[in-house]
């Protein structure tokens, strides 16, 4: 397929007046309903490969998450309400006589991501998964008289047996009509808000410092050469002794905060804010006993976490596709996801043009022949330059498929985590 190339050549994306940016932290409810909503796809894929040879039909990416209650002091800090999951989406439920436990899978992926996620949590005893899947085939299915169809749809969530393959990949045909959003470079502030919430969580980080909880929610504003950041970063009660020793340990926090800005954004004025709306007279304090908001009420749901840059850049063109849990062979605001991702990618590295991807999907079209893939570049538009980047967009759209596996394995991310 040829793209369509096009020239708007504005400021560099560091040089605009006016940026907003966020990014929401791997302990933060949406950001776990994306992440838990790619490990289950991931493993269940891994599983129908290994055992079937081809990814049987699915979809997770309505996950969410009802938060549960615990009560905190200082040093200490317990669970008394279980964080709820609920699995809301549809699997392939059987292999020909065989009958596939994918809740098992589901159980499985989600206590051991929780375990490491919050290792103060008793996920034996705080954590309810909750089975919300179904196996209906979805609209699209003509019944006749004898109540049968032609239609291939019909037992959408089987697979028959070896030869079904071609069905179970819905024949490299776009499930949906979509449009992703990519682009590339990242700007220092995107770099500098992403890098506050990967340094805070990082494992090296937290075995220096126990005390940081993971739901770390970073803005970022930039006006010109001045930038302000508002960080909320949950203490844990556990390692927290007293209100002084809580300060103490916020401007721990805020240093490390201040070397980043520094080391990133060097020649920048930089403000930084933490935990703005703590009260100590009315005892409201940003402490927890695990580390995040889930414990007491918060509520999450896959695709309003970051997007796949790892933030959510308001001032920038991006996609409301929510990737994350999606079939990765054809559900397109995944895969096209990745595809545009790799794209813009590809072409600011070997021609260091800031560009944005936009791929749009037609239900029903090839996934090698999508709908429109658009590309804006930041430089005079040559005859060469569009050769260059149609050559990289038609090799990695015929590459869908080896995608599809590389985001299954990790490869490719959809959302920083």
């Amino acid at each position: 397929m040829k793209p369509f190339i096009y020239s708007n050549i504005t400021k560099s994306i560091n040089d605009v007046t006016f940026e907003v940016v966020e990014t929401k932290g791997k302990g933060h409810p949406d950001n776990i309903c994306d992440t838990l909503a790619e490990k289950i796809s991931s493993e269940y894929s891994k599983y129908c490969l290994s055992h079937y040879n081809m990814i049987l039909r699915h979809m997770v990416d309505k996950i969410t998450i009802l938060g549960g209650g615990s009560k905190v002091a200082f040093g200490k800090g317990e669970m008394v309400v279980p964080i709820k999951v609920l699995i809301n989406g549809r699997f392939t439920s059987a292999y020909g006589n065989e009958k596939i436990e994918y809740m098992d899978i589901v159980t499985n992926v989600a206590k051991d991501y929780f375990k490491a996620l919050f290792p103060l949590l008793d996920v034996d005893k705080y954590l309810l998964i909750i089975d919300n899947t179904h196996v209906n085939e979805g609209p699209g299915v003509i019944y006749k008289e004898n109540n049968l169809s032609n239609n291939d749809r019909v037992d959408f969530f089987i697979a028959k047996d070896s030869g079904d393959t071609n069905r179970q990949s819905n024949n490299f045909r776009c499930n949906d009509t979509s449009t992703t959003v990519s682009y590339a470079p990242m700007s220092m502030l995107e770099k500098l808000v992403l890098s506050i919430e990967q340094t805070l969580n990082a494992d090296s980080y937290k075995e220096l410092y126990p005390f940081v909880g993971n739901d770390i929610k970073v803005m970022g504003i930039r006006k010109d050469k001045e930038i302000e950041i508002t960080a909320c970063v949950p203490l844990i009660a556990k390692y927290t002794n007293d209100i002084n020793d809580y300060y103490d340990k916020l401007d721990i926090v805020k240093k490390k905060i201040i070397d980043l800005s520094n080391k990133i954004c060097p020649n920048y004025n930089t403000k930084i804010f933490l935990n703005t709306r703590d009260n100590i007279d009315k005892d409201d304090l940003y402490l927890t006993a695990i580390g995040s908001a889930i414990e007491s009420g918060d509520e999450g749901a896959v695709g309003r976490g970051n997007r796949s840059r790892g933030v959510i850049p308001f001032t920038r063109h991006f996609s409301m596709e929510a990737p994350c849990g999606k079939n990765p062979v054809y559900h397109t605001g995944k895969l096209f996801t990745a595809i545009g991702d790799i794209i813009s990618d590809e072409i600011y590295n070997t021609l260091h043009i800031e560009n944005i991807v936009y791929c749009t999907s037609k239900m029903g079209d090839s996934i090698t022949e999508p709908w429109n893939v658009s590309i804006e570049i930041n430089s005079n538009l040559t005859d060469e330059t569009s050769k260059q980047i149609t050559d990289i967009v038609q090799k990695n759209i015929s590459n869908h498929y080896d995608i599809s596996l590389g985001i299954i394995n990790g490869k490719y991310s959809l959302n920083s985590y």
